[in-house]
């Protein structure tokens, strides 16, 4: 058996430890490959049971599509691959991207099996990507935007994150008043909340019942069943597992409070719009990405924070009133595994292997496709990430980075209403 990135989780040190881990990967990957046990999963739930293990077969490791290093891919994988030209280099449409100064970016890839799907490799420089990065950590959780923190805990204006600066900096220690972030009392809404306490891959074994299709590891940092605990900034900040920006998402309903508009961050109004923009038109065979730039309205989206361990079960996206609109996705830190299927859990997924910088577009039928992603692949955070690095566009890069080094973040944009407002009200009362 060949290994994706294996590695033994940090906390084992001993001979001992080592040889009984390596035991359990051997004999969770042989469980793995026998399909009489998993007799009621769908092919996609079986896929998320294969590549969130660290041991793979070679013909499991050949089917991985990773669209920044071609060499590692398989003949039948580079097959799929079809190379684009993005009708304008992003850096132009956007300085977010980058500097004009620096290479340009045209190339996209649609795969022939996976219709709807642009993926763009690289989309940002490594000083724009640690702009974003910090913006999602310091900027974009403070109120209005809402986070699985908020159920929980009073959070401050300023978010969690200054208080992580004031700690690790010593300015803040145990004892003082503000250390601990004051816990709100339970009550029956957060006490039943799913996706607050949703089970793990490993606990599901049928595909009956729909409700879990969007819950994961990703939300269960917090168990709703009991009180919250007093946590202090370092420790509350590696619980929080997402903050969703514009129209805020109820997760154990699936729908917006649109009563309560909040406006996308511009920063990212823009970047997202000018992704549709370059990619207008792209497609391959029977697709096209028709959607125009200039139509694309970033009303909602969901920063995920994921930690090592964290994963994120298969799921449609299909609580906005538009499903038209293309939903735009961006990779910061750690790379990971992404499968993308079908409408249905009976396709088998494909696994793509995405970078820090890289953007996926799901247009067309891939705009209603099974996605997940099963496992984040330890130790492949980018150097230029790295907190031991000195950048003179981010100066106190260094605790952003020490985060980063655990971490993988996802964020995500999409469209909620049609253009047409009186369409988008008729189309929100019948739901």
């Amino acid at each position: 058996m060949n290994s994706t990135n294996l590695l033994p989780p940090r906390q084992f040190k001993s001979k001992r430890q080592l040889k009984i881990w390596e035991k359990q990967q051997k004999e969770n990957a042989a469980k793995r490959l026998n399909k009489t046990l998993y007799t009621n999963q769908s092919p996609f739930r079986h896929a998320e049971r294969i590549y969130k293990s660290r041991l793979l077969t070679e013909e499991q490791q050949n089917e991985i599509v990773d669209f920044d290093h071609h060499n590692h891919n398989s003949v039948q994988v580079n097959e799929n691959l079809v190379k684009v030209q993005l009708k304008q280099d992003l850096k132009e449409l956007s300085p977010l991207f980058g500097s004009l100064t620096d290479k340009k970016q045209l190339d996209a890839y649609v795969m022939k099996n996976v219709p709807g799907l642009i993926v763009i490799p690289n989309a940002f420089t490594p000083s724009a990507q640690r702009r974003l990065i910090k913006q999602c950590l310091s900027d974009y959780t403070k109120p209005p935007h809402t986070s699985n923190l908020n159920g929980h805990y009073h959070l401050p204006q300023d978010g969690i994150w200054p208080l992580y600066e004031r700690e690790q900096r010593g300015e803040l220690v145990r004892g003082d008043a503000d250390y601990y972030v004051a816990i709100k009392p339970m009550t029956f809404e957060s006490s039943t909340n799913l996706t607050d306490s949703p089970p793990s891959l490993e606990d599901v074994t049928n595909d009956n019942d729909d409700a879990l299709s969007t819950v994961s590891s990703m939300y269960s940092a917090i168990n709703p069943t009991k009180p919250a605990a007093l946590l202090g900034p370092t420790a509350l900040l590696k619980k929080q597992r997402w903050v969703t920006l514009g129209y805020q998402y109820h997760w154990g309903t699936k729908q917006y409070d649109l009563d309560h508009p909040v406006p996308i961050p511009d920063d990212i109004a823009e970047i997202m719009k000018a992704v549709v923009t370059a990619t207008e038109n792209i497609g391959y065979g029977d697709w096209k990405n028709q959607y125009k730039g200039c139509d694309f309205k970033p009303e909602a989206g969901i920063i995920n924070f994921y930690q090592l361990q964290s994963t994120l079960m298969g799921h449609v996206d299909q609580s906005e009133i538009n499903m038209e609109a293309p939903l735009i996705s961006l990779s910061l830190g750690h790379s990971c595994i992404y499968l993308i299927g079908g409408n249905t859990r009976n396709v088998k997924p494909i696994p793509l292997r995405l970078h820090s910088g890289d953007m996926i577009v799901m247009t067309a039928i891939a705009r209603r496709a099974y996605h997940g992603v099963p496992r984040i692949l330890d130790g492949t955070l980018p150097n230029y990430l790295s907190p031991d690095g000195y950048y003179e566009d981010a100066p106190d890069w260094k605790l952003y980075g020490e985060y980063m080094t655990t971490t993988r973040i996802n964020l995500n944009i999409r469209q909620v209403f049609p253009n047409n407002k009186e369409e988008s009200a008729n189309e929100q009362e019948k739901k």
